[in-house]
């Protein structure tokens, strides 16, 4: 409690004497009642999730090395100090593989936000819906392959919304160029081929309108599902340097871009 202020000692005591003593006759001033000042509100750390593939950080949690950049290391000046920020991404995963290890790499954490970037890696690269001999798209491959990853990619959103956790997701990316033809070897690594390419952003801007229309429907459901359209950014700085670090992976300028529209889409959540 604020103490009651002081307003100065009471007055002295006035006196009067005659030939009878007559008792002092004593004012006091009342104290006025203490006012107290508001206390200031305390911030409350968040804890945010960011869950996704290579393109969000190259290599796997606890096993990656320092090459490329996460749009996550240009978000921490930004936010508060105070907040957690945990990068789970898993290079080389699909969304039905994200959506089935969700509790122990999402839900464990108990985020108060997940940010969500899947879908490079659920096309398979040109051999999932491209024909090897002719070089030209597969239309039922690439409708069967979409379909699969928008199944788990909704059911990994709807499950967070069902815990009333917001849930920010990023659309895929078109790659810089054409994308090389890959196989694998007889110990299951994968192999980039250097004289084979395929026209891979058919298959990607497919993906990026179906994730599009699907956080328009939770929107339009009044769920917390927040659309960074990743597309449409990296379309509208196609001749801007240093957006990619390879053929794919975000480079030093688009990982700052996302950043700063990550930021801005965080801000309509109230958070």
């Amino acid at each position: 409690m604020v103490p009651a202020p002081t307003t100065g000692d009471p007055p002295t005591a006035t006196i009067t004497r005659t030939s009878t003593p007559v008792p002092p006759t004593v004012t006091r001033i009342p104290s006025p009642a203490p006012t107290l000042s508001p206390t200031a509100t305390k911030k409350i750390p968040l804890t945010l999730v960011f869950y996704g593939d290579s393109l969000l950080k190259i290599g796997e949690v606890g096993r990656q090395g320092k090459s490329g950049y996460s749009f996550v290391d240009n978000l921490r000046e930004a936010l508060d100090p105070s907040d957690n920020l945990v990068t789970a991404n898993y290079g080389g995963r699909m969304a039905k593989w994200a959506y089935e290890h969700l509790e122990e790499t999402v839900l464990s954490f108990e985020p108060d936000l997940v940010t969500v970037w899947w879908g490079f890696n659920d096309l398979l690269g040109c051999p999932g819906f491209f024909d090897r001999t002719t070089n030209s798209m597969i239309p039922e491959k690439l409708d069967y392959l979409v379909g699969r990853h928008m199944e788990y990619l909704d059911k990994q959103i709807g499950r967070l919304t069902e815990n009333r956790i917001p849930v920010i997701l990023l659309t895929a990316i078109p790659v810089s160029s054409w994308l090389p033809w890959s196989h694998f070897d007889e110990n299951g690594r994968l192999i980039w081929e250097s004289d084979y390419w395929c026209p891979y952003n058919i298959g990607l801007e497919r993906l990026a309108e179906e994730q599009r229309a699907l956080a328009g429907e939770y929107a339009a459901a009044g769920k917390p599902v927040y659309l960074l359209d990743t597309w449409n950014l990296y379309g509208g700085h196609w001749y801007t340097d240093y957006m990619y670090s390879d053929v794919m992976h975000p480079g030093p300028t688009g990982a700052a871009l996302i950043a700063e529209e990550w930021l801005r889409v965080f801000g309509e959540t109230g958070l």
